[in-house]
């Protein structure tokens, strides 16, 4: 009996807990869609209207916007991982180069309204500095295991420069410019990196 009475007062706690997580994902989704619509700065006004939720319930599930900032580029480098196709390092590398920039420009194109956003609050803001980092990080770790045959046949010196220019090549600065500032369609961004990288690789 007093097992069933336990269960019969965890129920509702487990119930309210599980609002609780879904009306924490709900705020995030709010922010990562304001940003995905071109809203580069939404206010934690903004996000609550788009959540259908009151102010407070947003200071509720966070302690501050940072906190906030911090769950949403968790759950971003969560969907770069989703996106991001395996690549075998043993394919030939124009084999290689051709999947790894079709797979960075599909990432760099579903992430490119959240990350220029984030550039806007970069510069007064930690949690996204350390965003931009971990994402960096994935991005150097992607390019050193597709192309560690290459890689390893350089001197330390040349392989550092190598990893920086394929970084530049490859990064989602270089995409919005491609894709904002030179006006070119996804498709011809994506071979534009294609010649970038083929450049760098092939001696």
């Amino acid at each position: 009996m007093s097992l069933d009475v336990t269960a019969e007062q965890e129920q509702p706690v487990d119930g309210r807990t599980a609002r609780g997580q879904r009306t924490r994902a709900s705020v995030v989704d709010a922010l990562l869609a304001l940003q995905e619509e071109g809203a580069l700065s939404p206010t934690a006004q903004q996000v609550a209207a788009r959540a259908g939720v009151a102010l407070r319930t947003v200071f509720g599930h966070f302690s501050d916007m940072e906190t906030l900032w911090a769950e949403a580029g968790q759950r971003e480098l969560e969907k770069l991982g989703t996106l991001a196709r395996p690549i075998d390092p043993d394919l030939p590398l124009a084999e290689r180069i051709a999947q790894f920039c079709a797979s960075r420009s599909g990432v760099l194109e579903a992430l490119l309204p959240v990350m220029r956003a984030a550039r806007l609050r970069e510069p007064t803001s930690p949690q996204l500095q350390r965003n931009r980092r971990l994402f960096i990080a994935a991005g150097d770790a992607e390019v050193e295991t597709v192309f560690a045959a290459e890689l390893g046949e350089m001197d330390e010196r040349s392989r550092a420069r190598c990893l920086d220019a394929l970084y530049l090549a490859s990064s989602g600065p270089a995409w919005e410019s491609l894709r904002h500032d030179r006006g070119l369609s996804s498709a011809d961004a994506a071979a534009v990196m294609s010649s970038m990288v083929s450049a760098l690789l092939a001696g």
